[in-house]
């Protein structure tokens, strides 16, 4: 069954849309661990938030002691709970943790982690909105790499009067504005891509990954799938804009990513209160 919420972002509406699980589907175990070289062995000694409820427009404190080795990156973040509903949309944000130690290897810098590493993050929720000029949706972006200053989106693209969707990513900088698109397509079993002309007229919808409780207590776990609203080639290009983060109930997820690209999800729960009232008082 088909569920489409909607939510009211600074006069911005934004849908999410996805298929429900069903009540009998069980989130499949993660298989008995086995030595491979580049897997990771560690284990996350502590992992707090200095106040698990913070005020609209303030930050999260984020403590982590992590001790192990085959660590590649470490990445964090951000999903909103719907209020009705047991579900987690996101990523908000998510971004990279930078090392004190980087390498470079072929041309790319890799953090360098050492065998005990202590964490003290500061964390701004805030929501990515991508917009053609007259509408928008939600724009829950993932940084194309280690110490870049770009982020991507994946979504369905469709050509005017076609009707066929195809997989495409856009590329954006960090003020926002559009560096690159292209068209994701399965050739031979593997992904290729090709560069994307969007005309006007031709429509976007950006993808939104879903967490359920079943799959929380699973690190390395796996999302539903779900998309946000479709966006309409108008005379300006796409591009996103930060917007304040809404009063609810979040997750701030620590994602540990080993050596061979298997990913562990670690998350704790805070709350950003209504601002119904201020620091002072005063209503």
């Amino acid at each position: 069954m088909e569920l489409v919420r909607t939510f009211v972002v600074n006069d911005w509406e934004l849908r999410v849309a996805f298929n429900e699980p069903e009540k009998n589907d069980v989130p499949a175990k993660t298989s008995d661990v086995v030595s491979v070289p580049g897997a990771g062995k560690y284990q996350i000694n502590s992992l707090t938030l200095a106040s698990d409820k913070i005020a609209p427009g303030d930050s999260l404190t984020l403590s982590a002691q992590i001790s192990g080795e085959n660590i590649a990156f470490l990445t964090t973040e951000l999903y909103f709970k719907d209020k009705e509903f047991d579900y987690y949309y996101g990523p908000v944000t998510q971004d990279y943790v930078r090392s004190a130690v980087e390498k470079e290897a072929n041309g790319m810098v890799h953090p360098s982690w050492e065998p005990e590493i202590k964490l003290s993050l500061e964390i701004k929720p805030l929501f990515r909105v991508i917009t053609d000029g007259i509408g928008a949706a939600f724009a829950f972006m993932h940084p194309v790499g280690y110490g870049q200053e770009e982020y991507q989106l994946e979504g369905l693209f469709t050509r005017k009067d076609s009707g066929n969707a195809s997989r495409a990513r856009l590329k954006f900088d960090n003020s926002g504005e559009m560096t690159d698109k292209r068209v994701i397509q399965e050739k031979h079993g593997r992904l290729a891509t090709h560069d994307l002309a969007i005309k006007s007229g031709d429509m976007f919808i950006p993808a939104v990954h879903v967490l359920t409780n079943m799959n929380l207590s699973n690190p390395k776990m796996h999302t539903l799938h779900g998309i946000s609203g479709t966006l309409t080639k108008l005379e300006d290009s796409f591009h996103w804009v930060d917007e304040a983060a809404l009063p609810g109930d979040y997750l701030l997820g620590l994602v540990v990513e080993d050596f061979n690209g298997d990913k562990y999800h670690h998350y704790v729960p805070f709350s950003i209160e209504s601002n119904q009232i201020n620091r002072r008082g005063v209503w």
